[in-house]
């Protein structure tokens, strides 16, 4: 259940405290305040320094000093970013206040979290659950990046090419085992590019093209139960021990700020199957009205649907900023975040 902008404001006129743990605020906790100020709910946080990519940065001329303060209690609301630690900390003192924890860290899908507090976690899969109250968040789109792609050429007069443009980086085991498969199979067909950009260029050629290659994950196979890990190493055995394991292995850190840029540049975006592989949002995209699926165990017939739907990538594309936008823009993600620590047992002061 959402609740109306009304009662959102009535249950947290008090303000909601934003504190994080360990560094600097996170994107989604940017795009949080953002959502806050939107809705016309009091914020307080903990440091005026928020860290993103440039493309994607929320709070874009906000000055948070005004916002600083200390933690205490009788604010309606705490959100603790933990995203730098992947790890719980108890956050005490916060009186009859809601609390939820926020983590956006790309191994959160083994953080675990104690069963009475709410947990907002990026990357979380369906397949995979290290057990308490979780909730899926996207890494969704800021209002920066909103306003930076609002003037967009029209798709048919952009460029005919793939934009492939991830930078070396660890456990990226999926777009490492699509350079081998899918990209060549689809460099047959139309022109890849490989460039690096820096943040304005970049912005520009999503912008400019038809299709981004907006995929992204690690391959994870369980360790748990390995005689060796137990032995040798229990609390890494312990750390990768699910309560539920729905596969022999799944796909995890599979958001991106890649996928929601290529959303809000109306590319046609191309990831992996959001449903064949687990992947979890509270609202989910669909396979070929909002973006271009990958299917791992056929890759020549993904590019071949690809290039058999042509005509189809602009309203593809069209349909996925419009749903990316209404569903995770700052004010949406926001709207439902605070409406499900409202559905949590408790009272607001």
């Amino acid at each position: 259940m959402t609740y109306t902008d009304n009662e959102l404001r009535a249950a947290f006129s008090k303000s909601v405290y934003i504190h994080a743990v360990g560094g600097p605020l996170t994107h989604n906790a940017g795009c949080l305040i953002e959502g806050l100020l939107d809705l016309g709910i009091p914020v307080k946080v903990s440091t005026a320094e928020v860290t993103s990519r440039p493309a994607s940065m929320p709070l874009k001329n906000v000055d948070l000093t005004p916002y600083l303060a200390p933690p205490y209690a009788g604010l309606s609301g705490y959100i603790i970013d933990i995203s730098h630690t992947n790890a719980f900390i108890p956050f005490d003192g916060t009186g009859d206040g809601r609390l939820a924890y926020l983590n956006q860290s790309d191994i959160g899908v083994f953080c675990r979290i104690p069963d009475e507090h709410l947990l907002f976690t990026t990357h979380d899969n369906r397949y995979a659950h290290k057990g308490g109250t979780r909730q899926p968040i996207a890494f969704g789109i800021s209002k920066g990046l909103i306003e930076a792609t609002k003037s967009r050429p029209a798709f048919n007069t952009r460029k005919r090419k793939a934009l492939r443009n991830f930078r070396a980086t660890l456990s990226q085991s999926v777009r490492a085992l699509l350079d081998m498969s899918f990209v060549p199979r689809l460099e047959k067909h139309m022109p890849v590019d490989r460039e690096i950009y820096t943040a304005g260029p970049y912005v520009d050629q999503m912008l400019g093209s038809t299709i981004c290659l907006a995929y992204g994950g690690d391959f994870y196979a369980p360790i748990a139960e390995n005689p060796w890990f137990k032995k040798n190493d229990p609390q890494l055995a312990e750390l990768h021990d699910f309560t539920r394991l729905d596969a022999p292995a799944f796909v995890q850190r599979w958001d991106s700020f890649r996928l929601w840029e290529s959303f809000a540049s109306e590319c046609l975006t191309v990831h992996l199957d959001f449903e064949k592989y687990g992947f979890a949002l509270p609202e989910m995209p669909r396979a070929w009205e909002h973006y271009a699926p990958i299917t791992l165990d056929n890759i020549e017939d993904s590019v071949t649907e690809i290039m058999d739907r042509e005509k189809e990538w602009g309203e593809i594309a069209a349909r996925g900023r419009a749903w990316a936008i209404e569903h995770y823009a700052p004010k949406p993600t926001t709207a439902r975040a605070l409406s499900a620590m409202l559905a949590q047992p408790g009272t607001i002061a």
